[in-house]
């Protein structure tokens, strides 16, 4: 029997599986990711650290391979959106920017002028944000242009670590998207936007399709992985598609909610006009021949929702614990407190029964979800199956009050690791273990929790969401 490796590194924590070809789960390793802030919104990362994180995620999943066994590839999924530059000899020149690092302000005007906000979400697939590297790109051309000139390498930091796991300077479609320079229809980094930074495309690294062989194992990388030289490193895809992929959420009517440090909604598409009409971030998925993703965002949700908890009910090491076992204990509408969750932590709760504020923050979460779902399904986006996945679809009452507050079953499907399972899928359609993800799906027996709403609590629900939306809309709603 063969056996894959999947990682997915997210914005909080490197999470990995060793996944027999028949979808076994034979392992997990996790590893937390340090993330350097400082009062300037500067959000930095060690790429050498994050490396060294993901390559001992690796050997400890390469230890619980059986005897015999073989390991036939490894793919990696990641959150991406960290830009980081090389020297010519493949070192980091500087801490590499976060995606949720905030020192960019007006640099990109400064050096695109005014960019057509809409064209940019038609060539780029996502929306004109001051975050991502196109903004740290424009920061640096601002502010430090020799240390940008100097480069010799312009990635992100899952390029920077499959270029260490194999020599080989490579990205897949899906994770350039997070770039900001690749014209996503042609499939190619686009020309007039290097150009305005300064950046000659042979310093990219080269496009291909998630699932592609990028290389393989370097005999350095075996050391430090405990995997065989020669080991096939397949390129993955950006965090929530491979989430869709290992959850099995590939067709139209079909929603996933991946809940990680930002709680996104993934939808496949035929037409990628609906999601960019929509004003979704828009993911190549399954082309050429298949569907699209549109996705939107309760971005950093996580950070907002911790902060509360933090200040309210626990600062402890094991608080995601506290928090579920006190909402828990509540009642549904938590004694009529309502709360935004992204304002909560300024608030003053002290009133209130630590049952009530867990609760109340997980149900505010959940009419985020509902606001922005309800308004897709209007624009013609319905979902008629709901799968969530990430750590808060392994806890409880939380999925429970999602699938009550949408008044739809909801089920889970590898849970906090189904990103990892979606790149251990890619890393076998890499090798030709699968043709393709449905192939690889009707081999593999997933188990699903399905979670069914409560009428009477939807019902109760209903009227809690009206206050809600009532509440905060003239705040901006979510």
């Amino acid at each position: 029997m063969s056996y894959l490796i999947g990682l997915d590194i997210g914005t909080s924590a490197v999470k990995g599986v060793l996944l027999r070809a028949d979808g076994t789960i034979a392992a997990r390793a996790q590893r937390q990711v340090q993330v350097q802030t400082s009062v300037d919104g500067r959000v930095q990362l060690d790429a050498d650290d994050l490396y060294a994180r993901v390559t001992s995620a690796i050997h400890e999943l390469a230890a619980a391979l059986p005897d015999r066994a073989m390991l036939a590839a490894l793919s990696i999924a990641s959150a991406s959106g960290n830009t980081v530059l090389l020297d010519e000899g493949g070192k980091p020149l500087h801490p590499a920017f976060s995606w949720m690092d905030a020192r960019a302000r007006s640099e990109i005007a400064e050096v695109f002028g005014k960019l057509d906000a809409a064209e940019v979400h038609e060539r780029i697939g996502w929306p004109l944000l001051d975050s991502f590297p196109l903004a740290h790109l424009s920061w640096l051309r601002c502010h430090e242009p020799e240390l940008l000139d100097r480069a010799a390498r312009v990635g992100m930091t899952t390029d920077y670590i499959l270029y260490r796991l194999t020599g080989e300077w490579g990205i897949d479609s899906s994770t350039a998207t997070t770039f900001y320079l690749q014209d996503q229809q042609a499939g190619s980094w686009y020309a007039p936007y290097l150009a305005k930074l300064g950046i000659a495309e042979e310093k990219l690294p080269r496009l291909h399709q998630p699932g592609t062989v990028l290389g393989r194992i370097s005999a350095q990388a075996a050391g430090q992985t405990g995997l065989s030289v020669r080991t096939p490193v397949v390129l993955g895809a950006f965090d929530h598609p491979s989430a869709a992929r290992g959850a099995g959420v590939l067709g139209e009517g079909q929603l996933l909610l991946s809940c990680g440090t930002s709680w996104v909604g993934f939808y496949p598409l035929q037409d990628r006009s609906q999601a960019i009409g929509n004003g979704l971030l828009t993911d190549p998925f399954l082309q050429p021949d298949g569907a699209w993703g549109g996705l939107f965002s309760l971005p950093a949700i996580a950070t907002s929702v911790d902060r509360c908890v933090s200040r309210y009910l626990s600062a402890g090491p094991d608080r995601n614990e506290t928090f579920s076992r006190l909402a828990a204990t509540a009642q549904p509408g938590a004694g009529g407190l309502l709360l935004h969750p992204e304002r909560a932590a300024d608030a003053d709760l002290s009133a209130y029964a630590p049952a009530d504020v867990a609760r109340a923050l997980m149900e505010g979460t959940a009419y985020l979800l509902r606001m922005k779902i309800d308004g897709l399904a209007a624009a013609g986006l319905a979902a008629r199956s709901v799968t969530m996945v990430g750590g808060p679809s392994e806890t409880f009452p939380w999925p429970q009050i999602v699938a009550d507050v949408l008044g739809i079953e909801l089920a889970t499907t590898n849970g906090s690791c189904a990103g990892a399972v979606g790149s251990a899928i890619l890393a076998g359609i890499g090798v030709g273990l699968y043709a393709d993800e449905r192939e690889a799906l009707r081999t593999m027996a997933f188990p699903a929790l399905v979670r069914t709403p409560d009428p009477a609590v939807s019902r109760f629900y209903d009227e809690q969401y009206q206050r809600f939306v009532n509440q905060y809309s003239n705040l901006g709603g979510a």
